[in-house]
Parts: structure tokens; sequence; C-alpha cells
């Protein structure tokens, strides 16, 4: 299945850009990639033997900040704005392994109510186990408003190339529904 591997335009806008979640520059960072299909967005990471808490098992704080970091950039690629997360409710299913490859995320609205996207994230294994879920209220601001204010660049400087999922390992299961 091809979807979109989209481009970060913030790695060459800013030389003060260190985003934890996903500048490739910032070594103690997650360097998450993101990808576009319909109207979703995918994470991919490969797993930081560091980040874990108990043995092996990648510390709750680092999957919520992975959630939060997929919630922003569906802000951003679908969307076409920027804003700040309001609120993260979430839930732990299973146990996140940092030891057994790449792990997965995705994101997709449920509902909008004025300026405030409500969005389901989810953080998948390999295997298509669901790791953890979020439901993620975000604030967004006008598109000429994120623009001047925040940084942020313009939806069309996210544009990327057409890649093969399974080039990248992402598991069926993630895209079945949403076809």
């Amino acid at each position: 299945m091809q979807i979109e591997k989209v481009s970060n335009p913030f790695e060459e806008m800013y030389e003060g850009y260190h985003c934890f979640g996903c500048c490739k520059r910032n070594e103690k960072g997650l360097k998450l990639d993101f990808f576009r299909y319909k109207e979703y967005a995918f994470g991919r990471w490969e797993p930081d033997l560091d980040l874990q808490g108990y043995h092996n098992i990648m510390h709750g704080g680092i999957q919520a900040t992975m959630l939060d970091e997929i919630s922003a950039w569906w802000v951003y690629i679908i969307a076409g704005t920027a804003g700040f997360t309001a609120r993260l409710s979430i839930r732990y299913h299973k146990h996140a392994p940092v030891n057994r490859g790449a792990l997965f995320l995705r994101a997709g609205a449920m509902e909008k109510r004025r300026n405030l996207y409500n969005i389901k994230a989810e953080l998948f294994g390999g295997n298509g186990d669901r790791y953890a879920s979020g439901d993620v209220e975000f604030f967004t601001y006008p598109a000429d408003v994120a623009e001047r204010d925040m940084q942020y660049p313009g939806h069309s400087r996210f544009l990327g190339t057409l890649v093969e999922s399974s080039d990248y390992g992402f598991p069926e299961a993630m895209f079945e529904a949403l076809a």
C-alpha cells in the first residue's frame, strides 16, 4: 500500500529548532518519522533502550509524548495549521516493548468544535498489537495566525513522496479499517 512520507520543514527553517519528538539533530530526542494516508497521520519510531521504565518496556511518559506528537503532526499535515494540546487522556492497553523492533503511531480526528479538534491517537507494535491510545483535545489557530505567530511553515511545505508502507514495516492492520 502506498502512503506519503511527509517532509519536516522545521528542520531547515530554524537554526534553533530542537524538537524532542521530531528533530533528527536532537541526540536525546525521539526522531520520529511521519506519514500521511487519507485523513490520517502515521508515525514510525525505532525504540531507544534508554527510554525504558521497567526492563525492556517503554516508559509511559514517552508513550504519552509520542501520542501527543502524532496528534500535533495530524494538525500540521491534515488540518493545515498549528496549535497546542489542551488535554490528553491516555489508556495503556499492553506493555510496549523497546526491544522488538519499530513502533507505529496513528492519529485521526474524531470531531471538530470551532477551533478544537478531538483526535484519537494510537501506538502499535509491528505485530499490530495496540499498546496505548489517547484522546487528545487540540486547540488550533487559523492558518494565517499559526504562520505569523507560531512559525507554522504552511501546509504545502509538508508534502512528501509516496512510499510503500511495507518498506517501513507498518502492520497492514493499521490500514485495513481505513480503506
